[in-house]
């Protein structure tokens, strides 16, 4: 009698290779979407009282002095706009240190004369020497 050869077949378990597929593409996307909105802004040092900032609207002057609402940009027109329609929320307003003093003050005024009553200055922490 004959024996009959029998060819063994060659499979390897993906599973885990597939988990670690999926686990990579969602810190890749996870990453990409954390850095997409940041804006580089460089806060003057100070200090001050830090009160809860969850419901604020971050106004952003960026050194080339643009303006952003909540990471949108937007003009000075849209900006007044903006602020008129969010009068009863808290601004806090985050100008680069290298802006001048006279741009974050019209931001300042303009939105006082839309009707906003509650708008402070973002620091970074802090003394400076």
């Amino acid at each position: 009698m004959r024996r009959r050869k029998t060819r063994g077949s060659a499979e390897i378990d993906i599973t885990p290779l597939i988990d670690m597929l999926f686990m990579l593409i969602i810190f890749f996307v996870l990453t990409a979407s954390f850095v997409q909105g940041k804006l580089d802004v460089k806060l003057p040092q100070g200090e001050g009282d830090s009160s809860d900032t969850r419901g604020a609207v971050v106004l952003t002057v960026t050194a080339d002095g643009k303006f952003f609402w909540n990471g949108r940009g937007m003009t000075k027109d849209e900006l007044a706009h903006a602020a008129e329609e969010n009068k009863g929320r808290e601004i806090l307003i985050a100008g680069d240190e290298g802006v001048p003093y006279g741009k974050v003050a019209s931001v300042l005024s303009l939105l006082r004369g839309e009707g906003v009553t509650s708008a402070g200055l973002l620091l970074s922490g802090g003394r400076s020497e």
